[in-house]
């Protein structure tokens, strides 16, 4: 089975390469790369005018399978995925049992070969995601866990981060967290401010919540000699904090989700209950700050936070809904037209924030991922970077809906997505040719 690619612009920020080529693909694996190939192909994919680039890869998408698969399921998440460009993702761990569990690893892992996408499982740091005892990190990584977080909950226990810490670094992993401090939070995915004023939200989230958790976080990473993931970053005295702990050396990672570089907290007037996210969107000098950091790289990573909610769960007053947003369809259409279209990256940083370094941190760039190089697996999105378009109800992949993107205009739109050598994704208004 062959595939060429012809026509398209190559983005590899891993090789430095912007340039028009074409590319072979035979069985799995990218065979050729040259200024023109003229083979005989089982299929012919013209990308003119289109933008060439490593898979995407996402390191926090909830599937919500097993337990909650009226709102995801493996199947239909990765389709999601494929939609949005992605080769690779990292699962979240919201999940009923909790993948504090093996047989939730186990399940994934006897299911994951036969998704159209690379999928893999997380474990939590702590039972349940309750904080209050250590999961049998060992236990759970003997059983084929990947990553280890406890999603969108802090671990506020910091001996048990740390000693969470302690053990994954003897097994080359790190632990991924959500910072957030106050146990006299009532009211989460809204923080103190003019949103929660008009809407007479009371007991929202601390504006300093998420920086003071944080800044304890970098300090127990810094004891423990360990990296950590400092994911779902959202306010500017976060980038600050980070900025400095990246000048002492920290091995310190950071990631924002798409939809806060995308919505400021007024967001939450206009579309309530679809606006309640975690981490919760915030000021416009703090939406700014975000975009500033990836431009800076104190931010490395932008992720897809993807967390389906059931509409009902999304009904009523906003203080008794559910937190949460899908995300894998849409970041790179936010990316266009926030960060590309108003001067923050090129396309170029863009891939490197959603592909190169995500792969790097989580050691996939070992499986090929977050490049294209020849003899390694054909993991491939293509993109048409000046097509604006619009997330309807009706051209949702993911099983929910819940989003406050609907019917607003992004630019920049997944045309294939070819993940180890198959094709897995193609946009209905596409022209290519099978033979």
């Amino acid at each position: 089975m062959k595939a060429l690619i012809k026509n398209g612009t190559i983005i590899d920020p891993v090789y430095n390469v912007k340039e028009k080529k074409d590319i072979l693909i035979e069985n799995q694996n990218v065979v050729s790369i040259k200024k023109n190939i003229s083979v005989d192909a089982n299929y012919v994919i013209d990308a003119k005018n289109m933008m060439v680039a490593p898979g995407f890869v996402d390191l926090h998408a909830n599937f919500c399978d097993p337990g909650a698969t009226d709102r995801e399921d493996l199947k239909t998440g990765s389709l999601s995925a494929a939609k949005g460009g992605y080769t690779h993702v990292v699962l979240g761990v919201d999940n009923k049992p909790s993948p504090s569990e093996s047989n939730v690893i186990d399940y994934i892992n006897k299911y994951k070969s036969i998704m159209p996408i690379n999928i893999y499982p997380s474990a939590t740091i702590t039972i349940d995601r309750m904080g209050y005892e250590l999961a049998d990190i060992i236990f759970l990584y003997n059983h084929g866990a990947f990553a280890f977080s406890d999603g969108l909950r802090p671990v506020s226990d910091k001996n048990l981060l740390k000693k969470a810490m302690d053990i994954l670094k003897t097994k080359g992993k790190f632990v991924s967290v959500y910072s957030e401090s106050g146990d006299k939070i009532k009211v989460r995915g809204i923080v103190e401010g003019n949103a929660a004023k008009k809407l007479g939200i009371k007991g929202a989230t601390p504006v300093d919540a998420e920086v003071t958790d944080l800044k304890d976080n970098i300090a127990i990473a810094r004891m423990a000699d360990a990296m950590i993931d400092l994911a779902y970053i959202s306010c500017e005295e976060s980038v600050e904090a980070i900025r400095e702990a990246k000048k002492e050396k920290l091995k310190v990672y950071a990631e924002v989700p798409a939809l806060n570089l995308f919505f400021n907290e007024k967001a939450i007037e206009n579309h309530e209950a679809l606006a309640k996210v975690l981490p919760p969107l915030r000021s416009e000098t703090d939406r700014v700050a975000l975009c500033n950091a990836l431009k800076k790289d104190v931010i490395d990573i932008i992720s897809s936070n993807h967390v389906p909610i059931e509409s009902k769960e999304k009904e009523g007053k906003f203080k008794d809904a559910q937190s949460g947003s899908i995300g894998l369809e849409t970041v790179l259409g936010i990316c266009g037209k926030i960060l590309v279209g108003e001067g923050y990256l090129t396309w170029k940083d863009v891939i490197e924030k959603i592909s190169v370094n995500p792969a790097r941190l989580y050691g996939l760039d070992k499986e090929g991922a977050g490049m294209i190089e020849i003899d390694k697996p054909a993991n491939i999105t293509i993109f048409d970077p000046d097509e604006e378009w619009k997330l309807t109800e009706e051209n949702i992949i993911s099983k929910s809906h819940n989003t406050p993107l609907l019917n607003l205009t992004l630019k920049g739109k997944v045309k294939y997505t070819i993940c180890n050598g198959k094709l897995v994704y193609r946009d209905v208004n596409t022209s290519d040719s099978e033979k």
